[in-house]
């Protein structure tokens, strides 16, 4: 039982990151054992009913009763009640372990809580994280960099007036029924927002481009994208709006708010809905899906489009701040940590087959980071300034 109330007490601690050496070796093992204790560990720490409700108890010691017994009605009807491939707690299940994650801290960490910056002892250098920025390419071909532009118009082009407000891009018309195309990017370590002539606002993850016209004026409104971007679209039934993958697919929007993942590293291209409605289409001329709010599309060559729940909290991550690696592989949160501290990854002597579980803020150093990663015994060392080094 002592054994069961420690594992409960650190998995409630790598909520926040906030691990010892020591206490995330034995989150590892137990991770590591089987996919059922990960994914038992996915539902516990990303439940949509779950993590607001340990909020909710931590911030008022009154009605303690109320709540635990709300929390643990909810768990015996959810699907967080199969747990008959739990090893570790099988004696007595998970609604004890919330029980005992909620006795042992009277406290919720929000993952934006800042990780001790400490140099990690294989890092000569500290890279700092990636920050707001981007490239803008006007009509003419000619370039501006947008990462210390201050506020008012920087542009004219043909149909429209390009300004900068706060550190977001946005379009005013001219009234005239002309538009050329721009071209917005964003290098690695950087991230963006802009606002398009219609009213849509776009936000671009790291290593991503977006091309658009400074006027919406024909039958629909079409823009090109690369990389990963969140759109929330401005409603406009007469001139339905797309998002075009360069040789891979199309997005047509019948709602508003939804997240593309298009990296070309990637194993699949991802388009995930949290509001109204998208339609994915593959260029390989594969049967199209509609997608409903909290639905998730996978794309791959040659393959049919899968539809499965989408986790939110993960997809949405970047987007507010936050690395998310639950149940992420090595090479997935490495390829994450080459986007955003625009650094090149190799590995020594092959891939380690690990698995990551936790959330991190995206605004510490990269030693921070690496710091939390060493736990899982991955070694790391930069070589050449931004190469870094994956060891077993």
């Amino acid at each position: 039982m002592e054994q069961d109330q420690e594992l409960a007490r650190i998995i409630l601690k790598s909520i926040a990151a906030a691990l010892t050496q020591e206490e995330q070796a034995l989150l590892d093992q137990y991770l590591q054992a089987s996919a059922a204790n990960r994914e038992k560990y996915r539902q516990l720490t990303t439940g949509n009913e779950l993590m607001p409700m340990l909020a909710r108890y931590a911030q008022r010691n009154r009605r303690q009763q109320q709540n635990l017994q709300e929390i643990l009605t909810r768990i015996n009807a959810g699907p967080v009640k199969v747990a008959h491939r739990i090893h570790f707690m099988r004696r007595w299940g998970w609604a004890a372990a919330v029980l005992l994650l909620l006795a042992a801290g009277a406290v919720y960490f929000w993952p934006h809580r800042q990780l001790p910056q400490q140099q990690a002892h294989t890092l000569p250098v500290d890279i700092a994280p990636g920050k707001n920025g981007a490239v803008l390419t006007l009509a003419n071909g000619s370039r501006l960099v947008l990462d210390s532009a201050g506020n008012g118009i920087i542009a004219l082009q043909q149909g429209a007036q390009v300004v900068m407000q706060n550190g977001q891009l946005s379009y005013t018309p001219s009234g005239k029924n002309s538009w050329v195309y721009n071209t917005m990017a964003t290098p690695k370590g950087r991230q963006f927002s802009l606002v398009l002539p219609d009213g849509s606002k776009v936000w671009l993850n790291a290593a991503s481009s977006l091309k658009y016209p400074t006027a919406f004026t024909g039958k629909e409104r079409v823009v090109e994208l690369t990389g990963e971007a969140y759109f929330e679209v401005a409603k406009n039934a007469a001139q339905p709006f797309k998002v075009n993958i360069p040789g891979r697919a199309e997005i047509v929007v019948l709602g508003t708010g939804f997240n593309i993942n298009a990296y070309d590293d990637e194993d699949a291209l991802k388009a995930t809905l949290l509001q109204g409605g998208i339609r994915l289409q593959g260029n390989n001329a594969v049967t199209p899906v509609v997608l409903q709010p909290g639905q998730q599309g996978r794309l791959q060559p040659g393959a049919p489009i899968r539809v499965q729940q989408a986790d939110i909290d993960k997809v949405m991550a970047w987007k507010n701040g936050i690395f998310n690696f639950n149940d992420a592989s090595l090479q997935e949160v490495m390829r994450q940590l080459e986007r955003w501290y625009d650094i090149e990854v190799v590995y020594e002597k092959g891939v380690p087959d690990k698995y990551f579980y936790g959330k991190v803020s995206r605004d510490i150093p990269l030693s921070g980071l690496l710091k939390v990663l060493e736990a899982t015994r991955v070694h790391f060392r930069i070589e050449q300034g931004r190469k870094l080094v994956v060891m077993p």
